[in-house]
């Protein structure tokens, strides 16, 4: 499906840095592209670094080396031109007004994001 940005409420773009999914603002560089990978109704998201974004167990997002089942794979929910990334146990991605990234069962537009094709 090709590469992506996802751009949130604040203007950051999620990014993937070392470890972790973070936020990184103003503008977007190799740190906020994601390769989209389908995987039959569900795709993953591949950093720069081969790494997946994932959710765990605990609801912490984090990175993985490897593709980590169903933690690791996401729907991508279309909504009046933004997306939203619902993920494993049916939680969204999302990023609070402080930019800090995690998940929430809520959709709202802390879960919503301009999906910026690369």
């Amino acid at each position: 499906m090709g590469n992506r940005a996802f751009k949130a409420h604040n203007g950051h773009y999620l990014s993937a840095e070392h470890d972790h999914v973070k936020t990184h603002h103003g503008h977007h560089d190799h740190h906020t592209h994601f390769h989209i990978e389908n995987h039959g109704s569900k795709v993953a998201l591949k950093t720069h670094c081969g790494k997946y974004v994932s959710i765990g167990d605990h609801k912490q997002v984090y990175l993985s080396h490897h593709l980590h089942g169903d933690h690791s794979l996401f729907h991508l929910e279309h909504h009046h031109g933004k997306v939203s990334i619902k993920g494993h146990h049916h939680h969204y991605i999302s990023v609070d007004h402080h930019g800090h990234v995690s998940t929430s069962h809520h959709h709202d537009h802390h879960a919503t994001f301009e999906e910026h094709i690369l």
